[in-house]
């Protein structure tokens, strides 16, 4: 059963993923446990050796293999090749998980499009998700161990109500030298066309509905089963598994407590492999990684639970096909009709603090309090004559008491000589400046302009 640890990190502490090293079912501890103690073992006995059978000329010799080994460990270069290798294998093993295939789509179209209350439209929609789930059970027999445990045969697909006596002698009436999973799919888009025949479904339009639906769950199975027939090349996942075993048993030798050593001489005996333990973990823990998401239709802890999804499709489809169908409630006002609505929280969480409506980062940013007015002009001096100048009164919940924190600083209030560029600039924006952009200049309430500015709106009214 696949391991859900989500509600265990749901909030981000100093000790979340601490608590979850201790768990067992899905570890690094267990997944790593045997290797381990079968590399402990060795290092102990190689220890044992040098400590108490090795004469002097042999421990000579045997310092001598420790520092050959221990300076050359960097030959295998671990790092870079398990990175590559992890990534491959995870992005593979999401895409698997995209299209494994769920049943919703096609059970919420059939139960919308496919109209009627008698046994015969209930008999149509309940058999399009029965084939359509068919065929996915006979391919996870296929791939799966453990639905194939469960199915192993194609009698106890049929003893299991997922094909009845009349259609899998029709199952086996067909002889083909490759697998049959388009069988149901046929028959699943033939009911479809004959309920379009017999009147059940409305429209052109809807059977195409329904047909896209179907073709994107099989669309996914066979991707699926391309990924099954197609693997990574073996040498990839092969070669990675050589370098870090073959590394962790040159370590044996390499990260070995010896007297008189060239590369370490400051080495301290702690009896015991510390820190190569530790390397340990991390790089066998890595590789464990990737080889249970290699394939994940085995029985590991965390490969996908088949037989759950077959048997949660097959109970979701007939569910919203039967007592989902036509059993949309009647329409009345709801709770947040009026525009007096207002959102309630239980009273646990009423009272949090950690709420922040979601705006702008720069929507706190106001005008200083010494501006009352914005004029709009235009930028270009051609229009001057055709766009008249506005201006805008400025509210004073639109400005702010701190000054230096707002835009003041941007729209500067105007004055007579800003008016004199503007004017003497008109001929050099024609040239420069394309049409149909415009700046904002600020009137401050006691600017001498203010009123200049009024009576030209007025002359040119």
């Amino acid at each position: 059963m696949t391991v859900s640890y989500n509600q265990s990190v749901a909030t981000s502490r100093p000790w979340t993923f601490i608590a979850l090293i201790f768990r067992w079912r899905g570890s690094v501890w267990k997944a790593i446990w045997i290797q381990y103690s079968v590399w402990l073992g060795l290092y102990f006995l190689m220890s044992g050796i040098y400590r108490f059978v090795l004469q002097d000329y042999q421990r000579r010799i045997f310092v001598k293999l420790v520092d050959y080994t221990s300076a050359r460990l960097s030959y295998v270069p671990l790092d870079w090749m398990l990175g590559f290798f992890i990534a491959g294998v995870l992005r593979r093993f999401w895409y698997l998980y995209d299209i494994i295939g769920f049943i919703d789509n096609i059970a919420c179209s059939t139960a919308t499009y496919i109209r009627g209350d008698s046994d015969r439209a209930k008999q149509y929609r309940r058999n399009i998700i029965r084939y359509c789930e068919l065929t996915q059970v006979l391919i996870f027999r296929d791939l799966s161990m453990k639905a194939r445990k469960r199915f192993p045969t194609l009698d106890t697909v049929a003893a299991a109500g997922f094909m009845m006596p009349h259609e899998k002698a029709n199952f086996d009436q067909i002889q083909y030298n490759y697998n049959k999973y388009f069988l149901p799919f046929n028959w699943a888009w033939a009911l479809v066309y004959n309920a379009r025949k017999e009147g059940l479904i409305e429209g052109d339009y809807y059977v195409t509905v329904i047909s896209e639906d179907i073709k994107k769950f099989r669309t996914g199975l066979a991707w699926v089963c391309n990924y099954d027939w197609v693997p990574l090349p073996i040498i990839y996942p092969t070669i990675v598994c050589l370098a870090v075993h073959m590394y962790f048993f040159v370590c044996i030798m390499a990260r070995q407590y010896v007297d008189g050593s060239e590369n370490d001489p400051n080495m301290i005996d702690l009896v015991f492999p510390f820190m190569t333990s530790i390397q340990f973990v991390f790089y066998m823990g890595w590789l464990k990684v990737g080889e249970g998401l290699l394939n994940p239709w085995g029985e590991d802890d965390d490969d996908f639970e088949t037989n759950m999804l077959i048997d949660r499709n097959l109970a979701m489809g007939l569910k919203i096909v039967d007592e989902g169908y036509d059993k949309t409630p009647r329409l009345e006002k709801d709770a947040f009709w009026d525009d007096t609505w207002v959102p309630l929280y239980s009273e646990a969480s009423a009272h949090e603090k950690r709420y922040h409506q979601r705006q702008g980062s720069l929507a706190h940013i106001k005008l200083s309090r010494s501006v009352s007015q914005v004029r709009m002009v235009p930028r270009d001096g051609r229009r001057a004559s055709i766009v008249k100048e506005r201006i805008v009164n400025v509210k004073p919940e639109e400005t702010n008491e701190a000054r230096g924190n707002g835009i003041g600083d941007i729209l500067r209030p105007a004055s007579l000589l800003n008016l004199m560029k503007h004017a003497a600039s008109s001929h050099s924006l024609e040239r420069q400046q394309s049409p149909g952009s415009f700046r904002m200049e600020t009137l401050s309430p006691k600017s001498p302009t203010t009123e200049n500015a009024q009576d030209n709106i007025e002359k040119k009214d």
